[in-house]
């Protein structure tokens, strides 16, 4: 095992241990749904973090740029998950029927979902460094998830007594995506 590899897996590993973490003690569970999407989620997420370590374990032939592309992905979305957790202070977890307040500053200044885009630059980096068709299929049903996730918050927050505020702030700020016009102030 080379120093690159070992720094990836230092940088997964402190990616695992910040989402184990936020889990537990960030995101308000007590208020989500039972959907069968939601009770799938942690099953998904514990087979992407084992399939990673495993390929980390047993992978030879990676290559540098692919290397490169996943640290970049993992520190990427590290720093945009600790930026949003400090940012919100507390959210609710995915399928919550209970309306939070509208949180508008940090990266939720750039984009309504930064710590979603922060699991897809995540699970992405992985996907593309091992290429592996079971990292692609939890990518695939993890994205779907988080894009699900999001239309259902959307639509609690826009049903409650922010939605004027909500449809604003939507005009202006893309779900995952920087809007253009942020760009050209």
């Amino acid at each position: 095992m080379n120093l690159f590899t070992l720094l990836l897996i230092v940088t997964y590993t402190t990616i695992v241990v910040s989402l184990i973490w936020a889990r537990f003690r960030f995101f308000n569970i007590q208020s989500s749904s039972s959907r069968f999407g939601s009770r799938l989620y942690d099953p998904v997420v514990t087979i992407n973090f084992a399939l990673t370590y495993f390929f980390f374990i047993t992978e030879t032939k990676s290559v540098l740029v692919s290397k490169l592309a996943c640290l970049i992905f993992y520190l990427v979305g590290l720093g945009v998950f600790w930026w949003s957790i400090f940012t919100a202070k507390e959210l609710d977890f995915a399928f919550s029927h209970r309306t939070g307040i509208i949180v508008t500053s940090g990266p939720y200044a750039w984009v309504r979902h930064p710590i979603y885009l922060s699991y897809i630059f995540i699970w992405l980096g992985s996907t593309i460094l091992f290429n592996s068709i079971l990292l692609w299929v939890t990518l695939v049903y993890l994205v779907t998830f988080y894009i699900t996730s999001a239309l259902t918050e959307e639509k609690v927050l826009l049903s409650g007594g922010y939605t004027r505020e909500y449809q604003t702030y939507s005009q202006k700020v893309g779900m995952f995506l920087p809007r253009i016009t942020l760009w050209k102030r």
